[in-house]
């Protein structure tokens, strides 16, 4: 044995060993999962994953109520604050609702086609005082390009214009405002005329006259 293998055998090289390493990451994960079960102790209700550091909520996984396998919605959470961010609903068809970090409120939805999750079909967003829509984005079939704009009123909720994909803009027509009606120039009877108005007829009932013998 010469003098060069006998120091790699005392002294190997050290390579990087990818298992341990990969065993290694997972003993000091980020976040650390709570499952919360039903009543009844079996199905999963939801999954709150908690950032192992701060404390604070990142993800909670809700599940369906018949079928704890299929995912009804995904709240996400700011790492800092734990405020939630968005919302990923996923009943009847795919939605997020994104909201402003420091009010709470929801600021805007996105919609995806109900046959296919990648592509958008509209997005609405809402005015934060109110929580009303004030703008709706609908898209084209392609799921990228927008179709029409729609801008809302948030106090009176009607719409106050719209823009097609060209940038034309529409307002709505307003109905002609009818000033007077048939029936406002009508002079109805004073008071005394009603009292004598009713007297004749009490007395032609009293004295059994017929209307076509009075001259």
């Amino acid at each position: 044995m010469n003098l060069l293998m006998a120091i790699h055998q005392a002294f190997p090289e050290k390579k990087e060993d990818k298992h341990l390493k990969l065993l290694y990451s997972n003993m000091h994960p980020e976040t650390r999962e709570e499952i919360i079960y039903r009543k009844n102790g079996k199905s999963i209700d939801r999954v709150i994953e908690i950032d192992v550091t701060t404390g604070s909520r990142v993800k909670t996984t809700h599940y369906d109520y018949f079928n704890d396998k299929k995912i009804r919605s995904i709240d996400e959470y700011d790492r800092k604050s734990g405020k939630k961010i968005r919302t990923v609903n996923y009943v009847l068809y795919k939605s997020i609702d994104e909201y402003d970090i420091n009010s709470g409120k929801k600021v805007r939805t996105i919609n995806f086609n109900i046959k296919d999750e990648t592509k958008i079909s509209s997005i609405q967003e809402y005015d934060t005082e109110t929580g009303n829509i004030v703008t709706i984005s609908i898209y084209k079939r392609d799921g990228k390009t927008v179709s029409i704009i729609k801008k809302i009123d948030p106090e009176t909720q009607k719409v106050t214009s719209w823009i097609n994909n060209k940038n034309l803009e529409y307002k709505p027509v307003e109905p002609a405002k009818i000033l007077t009606r048939s029936y406002d120039n009508i002079k109805l009877p004073e008071k005394k005329d009603k009292e004598d108005i009713a007297k004749l007829i009490d007395n032609l009932y009293r004295n059994q006259l017929k209307f076509e013998n009075i001259r």
